[in-house]
């Protein structure tokens, strides 16, 4: 219950945030009283062929694409009949940021011919009617800007942007788009209803104020998304219209709150699927009316308005309803899931491509869906999109690529379609305007890597439809089940290749249905991977060398447990070294000793350097913890424990070289083994000897306990490295790219001069609280995201007022007393505090570092170094040479 109110509580205070003031209300309806005023004062024109335009001065344009020119037609300007605020900012949803004003003016019907339907009369005559108003306005005083738009970034449907002068200025942004209709007939029919839409949603808002709180609510959520702009968006508009359609059919009623009323429109979009079963407004059943199944023929997604007639999900392809369902559905669990700040998650946090998508690429030149558009065979569709090759093309493009990583991607999305407003003594701007062209792929981990697709059989009739659609890709295989199929093979070698080969996929298909030549596609899935390459530019990330090192230890820690002739039997082996939790920068190397640099002593079983030969070269030694059985025969003095642990080095050397003819070298404190290649450096533990190093007697001479230098140390090396590392083991088989994306990071430090100043486990428990928690997101599935990410996190956690609770082998419940503890003993805790189940209180790992200002130098790193790689990764023309360069030094990557 308290967590309910704390919520409502957030919600309140997030309204009063976004919500408009009566004093900016007063401001913005005087500034309409004068617009029309203004309006009504223009003067008429006489009346002239469409395409005598003669009488429009120089310094304005038509803001429209008059293609072919030569059309019949007479136009004439006579002032509006009627001028109407429209839209958020009448039914009180309108939120800042944007604040948007929307005002419909109603063309005269004398200005009208028939037959204007046709050859985009209507739309040339709205475009003129619009042009003369934007010439007359240029001259006011009033405006600080007059500028045209696409409503929407529909090129049929120009609209004049005004803002007022100086100091009456505000905060103003796009326009809401207006139903988007790409269809030629629909975008007239649009045009016709749009009063009728304003009573609709009036009559639904009427004695219901837990729709306006709920609506902006649901916009800061789209917004949050970057849903909620450009061509085909889930626009304000559509989505009060939803929520009309809600109350209509009683799934919501009007005594719920605005954050009800955001719950159950979640609900409904994460379990409706509007491109396979539409919805209509329309109460009315009217023969002469079009049904569903019609829209469903004409359109990818419907939602039909209360005429009947139009579809206000027209624009909108099948992907992007993918995408808001799938956001929903993840919104869902995220509030239901009492572990999470769901206001914080959902409401609060951006959700940009990069970092929504595991790979992300860039079509570079969107002119080359001209020719997609003729490849395809869409020169139909072209034609009813008003020549609009981008809108036609764009839902064939996100099709093919779908079906083509079928099985690898959860989710294949795009960016919408925007075109920026444009002066109005300027040219109108082209289809190829809307800039290079984002698609983003969420991949399902299991499948995504695989190198093989395979086919049906070679006599079944899908075949021939599987190798008209991979093309020369395709070739017949038999498998060992003995079937021969139609089969694709993707060459990659190693795992950072194969983490690669949805970028072969795109590439093969964009070119082989599409036309679209590789030269135009800038793929960035792995950019920032070349900083862990090792050895050669063609070899891999590291991956396989450390599944060797693991691989080997491995097999010794089975030996360990299976030695014969131990006084104590060994009852756990623990690896404690990075490489053994996949996080080491660069993994070891397998060494082996080249003889003829070295003098061998065959009595001692030593290799001896040679002076005039090179140094040999070094191999770092990677630490494991030997537990022993505990048995009534270990002393308790701690002296004695260390002798005792001295003599198991011992005899452990000489048992691994009799039986499993290892060398091994002991020494007090460990013992060396050559294994492999590799140095693997055995300590042996005893469970009770952090205790005994604790055990202090007082002058009276009472025994009592205490922590010591000595025993912490202990106690991290054998308690909870090795928790730690087993842990985060664990957290590599279920998220494969965890460990590189620990080392990405660990590299970025490195290069910010910083690494002594925050501890290599501190920075693996951050990238695992990432991949435990990683809500609003999915868990990352490339290594560069998994970046992205922590550059986030690091940037923006409030690690002055929260502790990061780090979930490890969710052995954790109580996470509520760890933040009451947290908040009361603040002062006397580390300033980057990070609880795990075994470390609740004390945040071991950032006891001693980083320091507030080193903390406070990360934190501002972090925010610029993410906020110049996403402008690089975003900018098609610039992503290919990632450096991030603030204050004129390289701090990312080097």
């Amino acid at each position: 219950t308290g967590g309910f109110f704390y919520v409502l509580g957030k919600i309140e205070e997030l309204l009063k945030e976004v919500t408009l003031k009566e004093t900016k209300k007063k401001k913005i309806d005087a500034f309409l009283h004068e617009i029309s005023s203004l309006l009504s004062a223009i003067p008429e024109t006489p009346e002239t062929e469409l395409t005598d335009q003669a009488w429009l001065p120089k310094g304005v344009q038509v803001p429209f694409l008059q293609v072919p020119f030569s059309v019949k037609g007479k136009f004439r300007f006579v002032p509006p009949t009627e001028l109407k605020v429209v839209g958020s900012y009448l039914l009180g949803t309108c939120i800042k940021p944007e604040i948007n004003v929307d005002v419909a003016v109603t063309m005269p019907r004398e200005i009208f011919q028939d037959k204007d339907n046709l050859n985009q009369r209507y739309h040339r005559k709205r475009a003129l009617y619009l042009a003369h108003i934007a010439q007359q306005f240029s001259k006011e005083k009033l405006f600080g800007s007059v500028k045209f738009a696409y409503m929407n970034s529909n090129h049929l449907k120009p609209i004049l942007l005004l803002r007022p002068q100086g100091s009456r200025a505000w905060d103003w942004g796009n326009t809401t788009p207006e139903p988007p209709t790409p269809h030629y007939n629909n975008s007239i029919l649009c045009d016709t209803v749009l009063l009728s839409h304003l009573h609709f949603l009036s009559s639904a808002a009427t004695d219901f104020p837990g729709m306006k709180d709920g609506l902006a609510l649901l916009k800061v959520w789209l917004n949050q998304r970057q849903l909620s702009k450009g061509l085909g968006c889930f626009s304000g508009f559509l989505v009060s219209m939803l929520v009309a359609y809600l109350l209509m059919k009683r799934k919501i009623v009007k005594m719920m709150s605005g954050y009800q009323v955001l719950r159950s429109t979640l609900q409904f979009l994460a379990t409706t699927d509007l491109s396979v079963t539409g919805i209509s407004l329309a109460k009315d059943v009217d023969a002469s009316l079009p049904v569903l199944d019609d829209f469903h023929q004409a359109f990818e997604v419907v939602f039909v308005d209360p005429s009947g007639l139009v579809n206000l999900c027209a624009d909108m392809t099948a992907s992007k309803y993918h995408q808001v369902q799938f956001e929903a559905k993840r919104s869902m669990e995220i509030l239901d899931d009492r572990m999470v700040d769901g206001f914080q998650v959902l409401l609060m946090t951006a959700k940009p491509m990069l970092r929504a998508f595991d790979h992300v690429f860039h079509l570079k030149h969107a002119s080359k869906l001209q020719g997609a558009c003729k490849k395809m065979q869409l020169l139909n569709e072209l034609m009813d999109r008003g020549g609009n090759y981008v809108a036609t093309a764009l839902p064939f493009v996100v099709s093919l690529l779908a079906r083509g990583l079928a099985g690898r991607a959860l989710l294949v999305a795009h960016s919408l379609p925007q075109i920026p407003e444009w002066s109005i003594d300027a040219e109108p701007p082209k289809h190829k305007d809307v800039g290079p062209l984002t698609f983003g792929l969420l991949f399902v981990p299991e499948f995504a890597a695989s190198t093989l697709e395979k086919g049906p059989q070679a006599d079944h009739p899908e075949a021939l439809d599987f190798r008209t659609f991979w093309g020369e890709k395709s070739e017949l295989r038999r498998f060992q089940d003995g079937s021969i199929c139609e089969a694709v093979v993707w060459e990659a070698d190693t795992i950072c290749q194969k983490r690669l080969i949805p970028e072969q996929i795109v590439r093969h298909l964009l070119k082989l249905h599409a036309d679209i030549p590789e030269s135009s596609i800038c793929y960035n899935g792995a950019l920032l991977e070349s900083v862990i390459r090792t050895g050669q530019k063609e070899s891999g990330t590291g991956e396989e060398a450390m599944v060797s090192v693991v691989c080997s230890y491995d097999d010794l820690s089975r030996k360990l447990w299976n030695l014969k002739g131990l006084p104590l039997t060994v009852t756990a082996v623990q690896g404690v070294h990075p490489a053994l939790r996949y996080t080491d920068v660069f993994p070891p190397i397998p060494m082996k000793p080249i003889y003829s640099f070295h003098t061998r002593i065959r009595t001692k079983h030593l290799l001896l350097p040679s002076e005039e030969k090179p140094c040999p070269a070094y191999i770092a030694p990677l630490k494991i913890i030997c537990h022993m059985e505990g048995s009534g025969q270990w002393p308790q003095d701690k002296e004695a424990i260390k002798r005792i642990k001295a003599a198991f080095h011992l005899q452990l050397a000489e048992l691994l070289q009799q039986q499993h003819q290892l060398v091994c070298r002991p020494a007090v404190t460990h013992t060396d083994v050559y294994k492999d290649g590799y140095v693997f450096r055995l300590q042996v533990a005893y469970h009770r000897e952090p205790l005994i190093l604790k055990e202090v007697v007082t002058p009276e001479g009472m025994l009592k306990y205490q922590d010591t230098e000595e025993s912490r140390q202990l106690e991290l090396e054998t308690l909870h490295l090795p928790y730690l590392t087993s842990s985060l083991h664990g957290l590599q088989q279920q998220h494969p790219v965890f460990g590189s994306t620990c080392r990405l990071v660990k590299r970025w430090v490195c290069a910010q001069l910083l690494s002594d100043n925050i501890s290599e486990e501190c920075v693996d428990l951050l990238v695992a609280f990432l991949f435990l928690h990683p809500a609003p997101f999915t868990p990352p599935s490339s290594p560069q995201v998994g970046f992205l990410r922590f550059l986030d996190l690091l940037a923006t956690f409030d690690w002055k007022n929260n502790p990061l609770i780090v979930n490890l082998n969710a052995g954790l419940t109580g996470e509520q007393a760890i933040k009451n503890k947290f908040v009361a003993a603040r002062s006397r805790l580390p300033v980057m505090f990070i609880a795990t189940p075994k470390d609740r209180w004390s945040s071991m790992w950032t006891q001693e570092r980083p320091s507030v200002q080193i903390l406070q130098r990360l934190l501002v790193l972090a925010s610029e170094s993410l906020r110049t790689l996403e402008e690089q990764l975003m900018d098609p023309q610039n992503s290919q040479d990632v450096k991030v360069t603030p204050w004129g030094e390289d701090v990312i990557l080097v």
